[in-house]
This record gives structure tokens, C-alpha cells and sequence, in this order.
């Protein structure tokens, strides 16, 4: 995971008749099919290498508009576009939006549909009547499906939420990892990788996994100006109620979101803010029944309550664009999840603000969800063991069964099958269905190897030693944010962090120049006699946080590490 030119943003090339004939086109039908004035930075460059037919990653803020630039396309393209999305609560929001323009050839594939009507939309798309099929990555993993998808034409395949194929991104999802083998099968279309929150590390490991190496990358808008970043340090629980009441007395305005670690945490601080500042709020979580979350989206959405106190199971496809206020009750697992969150305040522009609550004792709630994550030796047995026990079930083993019989978290589980799987151990029978491969039963001396996914709890606990560092340093956490994401900030002073803001009322001195003492940038390649190479993500006087692809995130100083040469 060394830098590579490929993941930064290239000068793009002189306008040629065709490509400015191009964004004509896109604009006419920005205002036709969607009624929209103009286009946010950032989507006519994604938009028009798509229309060229040229692969593109592109890493667009939250609130940018990523959802239109496939959209726009997928209505002018022949054929059928398939959206791959993580989350079915997404792909309902993007479904309702088309048709409220009168777009109704879309239909979405996932888990809520019944067999009638799940044949019925596999149907449409066979006769080539839709011109975008959201799907989640789990219905890509039966066979059936893509065989049928490689009889019709598919000129543009999208991932949306692109780091989640990442095995070093903040929110991995195993059946991603399929997504490559699909795009090859599909006769490999033009390829749009979407996502709001990659490091450089992240971005490269997209392009490796989807099999389009030398892609082009478009970044856009990490830097929002209008959010002021804050951290308030508390010794304990009693402590961050009581800074959450001094905010709200201070003058925190208009409506927020107050993200929580746990639906615990969530009720608790709701039951706060009713009881001691008489302040309207609703708790959101995952275990809410359908109809509640609907009334609490449209409570917040009327703005008849000042805060929604939620899990990170609130926020992904909410459209409210003043929300003036995030903030984090507990301390998030990874800068990437941090911002992705707090980046849902202030989309219309204006100054709102991202504060953090935080107690080195949180990290213990993170550390227990990594702990939950990754899978051993005796895990993988233990699913490798019951399908060996099952084998003469010719459809399989469903994966309800396998959860029952194991008593592993479903997450666990289905990392373990995706392990499985992209070993070639295991083939899925049927729906949801699993058995042993022929390759498995012949060659029962295959040992799974699992390092990498050593190396990956390693890593995931580096990230959040670095939200630990994002939480505790003294300098501009703009900046920091910037470092994380690979991007310079040359500022002196953001004007709109704690530490900044401080800084300029007491008088100190200007903070130093891009070219810090420590002698390295961002971007860096440098070798550690312990680590091997890795990446600069931060240079601050005489420090250098490194990015080392088997240990993770690492602050060292400067002298600890030597410069490579760049890889062009």
C-alpha cells in the first residue's frame, strides 16, 4: 500500500469539442430530468469520464451529490446500470426520489422482496425495460443472477459506499469482495466507485479489489470551512452530561444529531435531555421497529424536535441540509467513521458545528466491537466443520442454521464464509445456502490462512489510536483531518477549530509552515528497520505519523524513519 500516482487527483486535460458537447448534454438534462440549477464541484468531471466509458474512483464529501452522478448517466447510457449499495434503507430513499421526477424504470433487488416480486423486477431487467437495478453485494453473489445480468447490456457498474470492499476501510462488508469477480464476468463495463471517506491506503486497496489497478481518482470537497471541529475532554460519564448541558445552555442552535456508541448510551443521554433540560429529542437504533423510525426521520425532518440522540444507524440518506450540530457522546472507532458522521452537519453551507465528548475509557466500547469482528482459527473450524457434518445436504446449509448451530455474531459469520469463500473452500448452493467445494473435499490438507485478518484487527486498532490523536492534539484539527485523507493544509490557522480559535485569542504564535521541522509531507514514502515502508500521513515538528500496510498507523519521530524514493 505504498503511494502510488494513481491516487491522486491528475490535472485534467484540455477541453475538447467533444467533451464540452458533453457537459451540454449533461446540463440540459440535469434541468430536465432533475430540475436542478447547477452541479456541485466535482460531479461534471465524474460524470463526463463516465459517459467516455473510462473507470473512475471517486471520493466526494458528504453531501456532494454522489448519488447524481451515476444517475445522470445510468438515464443517458443504453442499457442497464447496476448500483451496488450497502444498505436497503438507501436504495428506498434513491427509488423515491426518481419517481417523485417521474422516473419509474429503476426497481432495487434485496432481502424485503418476496419471490413473487423479486421474479417479477428479474423479469423487467431481462427484457431490458430498466435503466438502473440497485442491488445489494449479497444478491451479486448468486450465480443465477449474474448469468442473467451477462444477457443484457450493462454499460455502467457502480459501487456505492466503496470502502466498504476495503479490507482496510472503517466499515467492511465481506460479500464486497465478490464485486471484482462480477465486474470480470460482466465482460468488465465501465466502473464507478463511490465513496465519501477513503484514505490513500483505502483508495488503492479499492482499485486492487475491483481489478482496475490504474484508475483515475477524483477527490473533492474534504475540506468543509464551515464546520468548526471541538473537543471537550470529560473525566467521566457525569462529566459529559454535564458538558452536554453547558453546550445546549451556551447556545447550541437549531436541530442535531447526537451520535452514541451504544443504544444504551442513547436512551440514557435522551432521557437526559427530557429530564433535565426539558429539551424535545428522539432515540434512533437499529432495533427500532419500521414504523417508529419513520416518526422519528419525519420528526427531525419537521424540525419538532431539536436533536435525534442515535447509533450510526441514523444519518446514512438523511437529506436535511441545515442541520447545524453533530455530536459525538462517545468517541467513534476511526477518523473515517468521525467524519463521515460529523460531516452531515452544515450541507447548505452555513457555520455549524462538530463536537466530540471524549474519555479515554471509551476506547474500551471500541475495542470490544473489534473483538466482535475478526474471526479465529477455532471460528473458521467450527463453520468449516458443520458443512463437512451437513455435507450430504445437496442444497446446502442456510446461513440461519449455520448462525444457530455456531453461536457466532452474524457479522463474525459472515466474514468467516467470505474467508471461505474467496479460498475456494466453500461455493453457495442456493440462496443463502452454503457447502463444501469439490476442491475442499479433495484436498482436506488446505489450511485457511487468517494473517490477514490478524493484520487487519492491528490496523483497525491503529486507527483508533489515531482518533485518540485527532481527540488530544493541540494543533489544527483541520489540518489533522486533511493529513488523514492525504491532503495538504497550508493554513496557518483554520479560524474554526477549538485549537485554532484558542490560539488567535491568547495571542500565540503562528503555527509553523507547511515545511515542518520534522523535513517530511504527506505523501512521503519512508522505511522503518521494524515496519518496512509505508506512507507520511502526518508531518508536525519533529514527529511523522506513518501508515504501515501491516501494522497500521504509527507516531514515530522523525529521525526513526528514512525517506524512499517516490513510486511514480
Amino acid at each position: 500500500m505504498a503511494a502510488t500516482a494513481a491516487l491522486a487527483a491528475r490535472t485534467e486535460p484540455a477541453a475538447t469539442p467533444a467533451t464540452a458537447d458533453l457537459k451540454g448534454r449533461l446540463e440540459t438534462a440535469l434541468h430536465k430530468l432533475f430540475r436542478f440549477d447547477h452541479f456541485h464541484p466535482g460531479q461534471v468531471d465524474v460524470m463526463t469520464r463516465v459517459m467516455e466509458g473510462q473507470n473512475t474512483l471517486a471520493i466526494l464529501a458528504t453531501g456532494a451529490g454522489k448519488s447524481l452522478c451515476y444517475q445522470l448517466p445510468a438515464l443517458l447510457l443504453d442499457g442497464t446500470t447496476v448500483v451496488v449499495s450497502p444498505l436497503i434503507a438507501l436504495m428506498k430513499d434513491q427509488l423515491d426520489m426518481l419517481a417523485e421526477r417521474g422516473l419509474r424504470n429503476i426497481v432495487a433487488l434485496n432481502s424485503t422482496l418476496s419471490e413473487e416480486q423479486e421474479a417479477a423486477a428479474r423479469a423487467r431487467i431481462a427484457r431490458g425495460e430498466i435503466k438502473i437495478a440497485f442491488v445489494t453485494p449479497e444478491k451479486l453473489e448468486d450465480e443465477a443472477f449474474v448469468a442473467m445480468l451477462t444477457k443484457i447490456k450493462v454499460p455502467l457498474f457502480v459501487i456505492d459506499e466503496a470502502h466498504c470492499i476495503s479490507a482496510w476501510g472503517h466499515d467492511f462488508r465481506p460479500a464486497y469482495l465478490a464485486l471484482g469477480q462480477v465486474i470480470a464476468t460482466l465482460g468488465n463495463p465501465t466502473v464507478l466507485a463511490l465513496t465519501a471517506t477513503a484514505t490513500p491506503a483505502v483508495r488503492e486497496d479499492i482499485l486492487i479489489q475491483l481489478g482496475i489497478p490504474n484508475t483515475r481518482t477524483i477527490v473533492k470537497g474534504f475540506d468543509r470551512p464551515n464546520l468548526c471541529y471541538e473537543v471537550v475532554r470529560a473525566e467521566n460519564e457525569a462529566a459529559k452530561l454535564k458538558s452536554l448541558k453547558e453546550l445546549f445552555q451556551g447556545g447550541l442552535e437549531g436541530t442535531g444529531i447526537i451520535y452514541t456508541a451504544t443504544i444504551k448510551n442513547a436512551l440514557e443521554v435522551q432521557k437526559f435531555l427530557h429530564d433535565h433540560l426539558d429539551l424535545p429529542a428522539a432515540v434512533y437504533h437499529s432495533k427500532l421497529q419500521k414504523h417508529d423510525r419513520v416518526s422519528v426521520h419525519n420528526l427531525f425532518m419537521g424540525e419538532a424536535i431539536r436533536a435525534v440522540v442515535a447509533t450510526n444507524a441514523f444519518g446514512l440518506g438523511i437529506d436535511k441540509p441545515n442541520i447545524r450540530f453533530v455530536v459525538h457522546y462517545d468517541l467513534p472507532g476511526s477518523v473515517e467513521a468521525y467524519t463521515q458522521e460529523a460531516g452531515r452537519a452544515g450541507r447548505d453551507g452555513e457555520r455549524s458545528r462538530c463536537i466530540l465528548l471524549y474519555r479515554m475509557s471509551d476506547t474500551r466500547v471500541q475495542n470490544y466491537f473489534l473483538t466482535g469482528k475478526y474471526p479465529g482459527v477455532e471460528d473458521v473450524q467450527k463453520i468449516f466443520g458443520t458443512l463437512e457434518y451437513f455435507g450430504g445436504q445437496q442444497d446446502g446449509v442456510s446461513l440461519a442454521d449455520l448462525r444457530k448451530i455456531s453461536q457466532l455474531p452474524l457479522t463474525k459469520l459472515k466474514v468467516v464464509l467470505a474467508l471461505l469463500k474467496k479460498a475456494k473452500f466453500i461455493e453457495m448452493r442456493a440462496r443463502a445456502r452454503y457447502g463444501l467445494s469439490q476442491g475442499a473435499l479433495e484436498n482436506r490438507e488446505l489450511v485457511l490462512n487468517l494473517t490477514n485478518y490478524e493484520t487487519k484487527k492491528a490496523f483497525d486498532q491503529s486507527k483508533l489510536a489515531m482518533m485518540l490523536h485527532y481527540s488530544e492534539t493541540r494543533s489544527c484539527r483541520r489540518k489533522f483531518i486533511l493529513n488523514y485523507f492525504g491532503e495538504d493544509f497550508e493554513a496557518a490557522n483554520c479560524g474554526a477549530c477549538d485549537n485554532c480559535l484558542r490560539s488567535a485569542r491568547v495571542g500565540a504564535p503562528r503555527s509553523e509552515a507547511p515545511e515542518t521541522r520534522s523535513g517530511f509531507h504527506i505523501a512521503d514514502v519512508v522505511s522503518h528497520p521494524k515496519f518496512g515502508q509505508g506512507t507520511v500521513e502526518r508531518a508536525e515538528k519533529d514527529l511523522v505519523t506513518v501508515l504501515f500496510p501491516k501494522v497500521g498507523y504509527k507516531t514515530l519521530l522523525a529521525s526513526a524513519v528514512h525517506r524512499e524514493a517516490k513510486i511514480a
